[in-house]
């Protein structure tokens, strides 16, 4: 048999086993091979079967190229060894192997099991439902959503009015039926929707007392503070970098000063009248005559931070109590919207079950109701259907949501046969609601495999790149090591 040679890290990404193994793989760092190749030294070396596994990628086209790779690895290998009948077995395996996408996942066990779903209004799904295209789905919400808005208006208390005036002057609905549907689009990466809207709402009818206590004055605050650090950062770099004395002698002194004042901003975070009476402030700079060339350098960035801070002070031009005091204005507005939103949900959901068909996000939110309890612990289905896999195998995990993570750890033993692997850096699908703290989230909080325990959580990093030349990999590094930032990506 033909050796593949790994990396030290690939190595252990290919060999590691006794826990959840994250993979984080850069770009051209061989996360493909790394995957296939794990899987056959479970095929060779244990002597499971390629059926043993799921393995999860998150498009059609994805899920064929793995397989091919797969079958074409595999045919690699048999005609080394042709006397090996455990390897001959898995070439007519490879193609019922369970490789898909997390839809066609949940398509087959809702095929299954979809008589352990209570009704939904009176209305039960059977086997033979149908999954709705975008284009059908979108219809079918218009036509909900106007009988729900019917009976909102004919029945409208004085929440629900404050919120039709604020939208729409009592004159057009249109801006209010937009946001519920993006509301309603948006509920979909939440395990359990209907629950976090309560949640919602529940924050909204209790107010806090402070900004500090509220989510909207949290986010801001915290805001501010990472761009003012991030600022304060740059003027460092630049004063103490000047060779110019002209130009150190007009701007050094000043841009330190300025920094110190970000920073002491920033280190106010949690008390907004404190920031707001600690934004910078940026006086003008004596004239440096004559050609400097440094001059330009360092006036572009100043004033790069000058504007950035003018945004940034915008929210505390209006003091914590005018803020509080929108806030219990717009309550009355919110509260009815969740409470239209949550009706519409819950309509949508009935109307889809009496015309026995689900959309694509109810396939995935209807595969937690199989497998996860409410207390977050799997179901007797989960851990039969764990039963199934040696492991389960998640790629481009980066581009997972919370829903997704919470059917692969009820049916991978509470996360202990997972294998994931990403590259957070490469998420794109935020518009599908694809959440990469996720793939952060374990990887700030995973051990290295070389002192991980058993039974604990663990990451391999891959970081060598065998796509790109030397040259091409310097020059983006040179980017992006400047401007990338949790804060940023």
């Amino acid at each position: 048999m033909a050796k593949i040679e790994l990396t030290q890290d690939q190595r252990m990404a290919v060999e590691n086993r006794g826990g959840s193994l994250l993979v984080s793989a850069a770009a051209g760092s061989g996360k493909t091979k790394v995957l296939v190749e794990r899987l056959f030294r479970y095929i060779t070396q244990e002597q499971c079967a390629v059926d043993d596994f799921l393995i999860i990628t998150y498009t059609k086209a994805a899920a064929a190229e793995l397989r091919g790779k797969i079958a074409a690895e595999l045919a690699k290998r048999v005609a080394e060894h042709p006397e090996d009948a455990h390897l001959r077995r898995q070439m007519f395996r490879v193609y019922q192997a369970d490789i898909k996408t997390v839809d066609a996942f949940c398509t087959a066990l809702l095929r299954e099991n979809v008589y352990l779903l209570p009704p939904v209004e009176g209305s039960s799904l059977t086997p033979d439902f149908r999954v709705l295209d975008e284009q059908e789905a979108g219809i079918l919400k218009e036509r909900v959503l106007a009988r729900v808005l019917e009976d909102f208006y004919a029945h409208m208390d004085r929440q629900g009015e404050q919120l039709a005036e604020t939208l729409g002057a009592g004159r057009d609905d249109r801006a209010l039926e937009s946001l519920v549907l993006e509301l309603h689009r948006k509920l979909q990466s939440h395990p359990y929707p209907l629950q976090w809207l309560d949640k919602v709402r529940a924050d909204w009818e209790t107010l806090p007392d402070s900004l500090a206590s509220s989510p909207y004055g949290q986010v801001v605050m915290e805001d501010a503070a990472a761009k003012a650090e991030f600022w304060a950062m740059q003027l460092e770099k630049v004063a103490g970098g000047i060779a110019d004395e002209a130009v150190a002698a007009a701007y050094g002194a000043q841009l330190t000063e300025t920094a110190a004042q970000l920073r002491q901003f920033a280190a106010a975070r949690g008390d907004w009248e404190t920031m707001a009476r600690r934004i910078p402030d940026f006086p003008r700079v004596k004239p440096v005559r004559g050609e400097h060339p440094e001059k330009e350098r360092v006036k572009a960035l100043r004033d790069q931070c000058k504007d950035a801070v003018k945004e940034m002070a915008k929210p505390f031009a209006v003091t914590e109590e005018e803020h509080l005091t929108d806030l219990r204005t717009m309550a009355p507005a919110m509260l009815a919207l969740t409470a239209l939103t949550a009706d519409f949900a819950r309509r949508y959901q009935a109307e889809k079950a009496r015309r026995n068909v689900m959309d694509f996000s109810d396939q995935e939110h209807y595969a937690i109701d199989l497998l996860c309890q409410a207390d977050g612990q799997p179901t007797e289905l989960a851990r039969q259907v764990a039963q199934r896999y040696r492991e389960i195998m998640v790629d481009e995990y980066q581009d997972t949501n919370e829903v997704q993570n919470c059917i692969f750890t009820a049916i991978s033993r509470q996360g202990q046969t997972l294998f994931t692997v990403g590259d957070v850096k490469q998420s794109i699908y935020r518009f599908r609601l694809a959440d990469p703290t996720i793939f952060l989230r374990k990887y700030n909080d995973y051990v290295q495999t070389e002192q991980a325990e058993e039974g604990q959580p663990r990451k391999v990093l891959l970081s060598q790149n065998f796509r790109s030349r030397q040259s091409v990999l310097d020059a983006c590094n040179a980017v992006f090591r400047s401007i990338m930032s949790r804060q940023m990506g």
